[in-house]
């Protein structure tokens, strides 16, 4: 990762502090280390001058150029062994060599040799010690190459130039050479360790604080720069957010790019997280993402909405270009999703928009696209729609609608009508199938088609089912025993697992018997979650209701399914029955071959749709149970059913009286 400027000073001004704190360390050392080698030497040249004058009895006579007796010269060679003092050297008060320890040096009785430091001889003669602090690795700059013992000397020494006092007067000076290399090192290494330990305090005061600053700078800096990042993008997906896009989408259309806008919507994506959970669903979003980021030619012009919204953007070069992107986002969400270790199936509706055409704003644009998205929904999962002008006056109609179905829920006003079920011999009343009305506030119903699917759209369909079965089954309460009642299912009632639950509490309040009750199903609803409807149509059947498969013999039929679970009745669809009669006779083979199926797997064969005799007489003699239609009833009110079953119970206590010149089929043999 770049470290940013402003970091690399604040950790490289950290790094000089150190780095002070390290020489003043060892300055401090230095000087400390010299100044105790100072007082050592001044302390031992004294304490050596005070020696020599306190036992050599001729000393100024010697200071004065006297030559030395034997019995001092005694001294002077038992002297050198004792002490830290390696040479040493006496001169007379104007400077003269009069005695040295050092047998290189030139004989001191010649007076040739001076004192090579004038200005410590005037501070000597004043009665002060004055002390150089040197090193053996490095000559003494007064001497000449080679001379002395400047090559023998120790690693670090003092020269100390101390008073030479008898009496009280100072009669001479005296040059003490002090080994101080066994001092240095111990007097090094204490300071020295003091020292460090204070320039690590002192790094750590100053060092911690300005790393826990520069830590909490960085953290501050990539917390704001995600603030930033999340205030344009999407915290899941990481694409840009609707605030981003509609910025960037009104700076495209005030240059005057031709812009397309494609709103994309998941059908029933609800299912995925009420399925599998939330953290799938997340994951399948991101997989989305990625595949419309193929599409869009730059990440800016991909957005997510929310939920399972997103929107794309791109620059328009030909009319063409609008329906291809369209069809390509429904082509690339429709493949198959693999999330841990799941596959998952999706279908997406698009919504389309031009610039400056449909809106001159992004405000305006996304609003035409989001019309079309709700044009292409209607149509049904996996279309797409371009905006039209006269798709508003439709959306304005579908929202009335949709007000209109959360009213009827709300206040229970939906209406159940009952189509009579009829016995295709004896034409005798089997019982009603309820269908589900919407009543229009100034008469007449909204069609079934329409509301239905506006309704399990707006997740609405399961609190309408319950409704259905509840009063479906306490209307059939009050029918004679022989008299069953068919509810359809909607697929969405299969969801979330009640089902079960919810046909259980309608027989138990409304006392109706479990064998009365038969639920429709279409094949449709097989194709999805199959372990899970399965489940639930056992338990139904448990409970002793009968299942119907209605429309069978149109889109997805399948044996499998027959024998995967034991139907009680097949239903043929109504477009068979129509057919009969007109052009070829493959309607009544078709019509003839589900029967002998259901025959064959012991289920009952109902055919819905009869609107003439001839179908009545036709599907009696190829062997259906039952029959329904216009030609043997519409739909009817409750009030209607009871005059129905009235009307069915004289017809069987005096057939001849209600026969109408009507003949009862008769059932053709097998």
């Amino acid at each position: 990762m770049r470290i940013p400027r402003r970091d690399l000073l604040v950790i490289a001004g950290l790094a000089l502090l150190l780095l002070a704190a390290i020489v003043s360390a060892v300055s401090v050392t230095s000087r400390a280390v010299e100044q105790l080698l100072r007082q050592d030497a001044e302390t031992e040249g004294e304490a050596w001058a005070r020696y020599l004058a306190a036992n050599v009895k001729d000393l100024r006579q010697i200071v004065a150029g006297a030559p030395t007796s034997s019995e001092s010269m005694a001294f002077f060679e038992k002297a050198e062994k004792v002490g830290d003092v390696f040479l040493y050297k006496i001169y007379s008060p104007d400077g003269h060599l009069r005695l040295s320890s050092d047998t290189a040096e030139a004989d001191p009785n010649s007076g040739s040799i001076e004192l090579h430091n004038p200005e410590a001889a005037q501070a000597v003669l004043a009665g002060k010690t004055v002390v150089e602090v040197k090193s053996g690795a490095e000559p003494d700059e007064h001497e000449e190459e080679g001379e002395g013992l400047a090559g023998e000397r120790p690693e670090f020494y003092s020269e100390a130039y101390v008073p030479v006092t008898v009496s009280g007067s100072v009669i001479g000076i005296m040059e003490a050479y002090v080994d101080q290399s066994e001092k240095y090192a111990a007097f090094h290494a204490r300071i020295e360790g003091v020292a460090l330990s204070l320039a690590g305090i002192v790094a750590l005061a100053f060092g911690l604080p300005a790393l826990g600053f520069t830590w909490r700078t960085q953290q501050k800096r990539r917390a704001d720069s995600r603030a930033e990042f999340l205030a344009k993008h999407d915290a899941l997906t990481e694409v840009a957010n609707r605030a981003r896009f509609m910025q960037d989408l009104n700076e495209a259309i005030e240059l005057g790019c031709p812009v397309a806008v494609h709103l994309i919507d998941v059908n029933g994506f609800k299912e995925i997280n009420d399925t599998h959970g939330e953290a799938v669903g997340d994951e399948v979003l991101r997989h989305m993402a990625r595949r419309l980021l193929l599409i869009a030619e730059r990440e800016n012009l991909l957005a997510r909405f929310g939920g399972d919204d997103f929107a794309l953007a791109e620059i328009v070069r030909t009319p063409r270009q609008i329906p291809r992107t369209a069809q390509r986002i429904v082509a690339a969400l429709g493949e198959t999703f693999r999330v841990s270790g799941r596959e998952i199936d999706l279908t997406a509706s698009v919504g389309s928009a031009v610039a400056p055409v449909h809106g001159t704003d992004a405000a305006g644009l996304v609003k035409s696209a989001e019309i079309a998205l709700g044009n292409a929904k209607s149509k049904g999962r996996g279309m797409r729609s371009l905006f039209r002008l006269e798709m508003d006056a439709e959306l304005q109609a579908r929202r009335a609608l949709e007000g209109h179905i959360r009213n009827a829920v709300a206040a229970e006003s939906f209406e159940l009508k009952y189509q009579p079920i009829h016995d295709a011999v004896t034409g005798r009343l089997k019982g009603f199938e309820a269908l589900l009305r919407l009543p229009k506030e100034g008469g007449g119903n909204v069609s079934p088609a329409l509301f239905v699917p506006i309704a399990e759209q707006l997740g609405l369909i399961g609190t309408i089912g319950e409704w259905v079965i509840r009063n479906a089954c306490a209307t059939a309460s009050h029918w004679p025993a022989k008299l069953s009642v068919a509810v359809n299912l909607s697929p969405a009632q299969f969801r979330d697992g009640r089902l079960t639950e919810t046909v259980r509490a309608a027989l138990e309040t409304t006392g109706l018997a479990a064998n009365r009750l038969e639920l429709e199903i279409t094949e449709g609803l097989l194709l999805f979650h199959t372990d899970m409807v399965m489940r639930q149509l056992e338990e139904l059947k448990a409970l002793g209701v009968r299942i119907a498969m209605d429309d069978f013999g149109t889109g997805y039929s399948s044996l499998s399914y027959l024998w995967k679970f034991p139907f009680d009745k097949l239903k043929i669809d109504q477009s068979f029955v129509r057919a009969l009669g007109v052009g070829d006779d493959h309607p009544a083979s078709i019509i003839e071959a589900i029967v002998a199926l259901g025959r064959t797997l012991g289920m009952r064969i109902n055919a819905e749709g009869v609107e003439s005799r001839a179908q009545a007489a036709f599907l009696a003699s190829a062997g259906c149970d039952e029959l329904q239609g216009f030609f043997l009833g519409r739909p009817m009110t409750v009030e209607k059913v009871a005059a129905a079953i009235l009307k069915d119970f004289r017809s069987a206590a005096d057939p001849e009286a209600d026969k109408q010149d009507k003949k009862k089929p008769q059932r053709r043999k097998a």
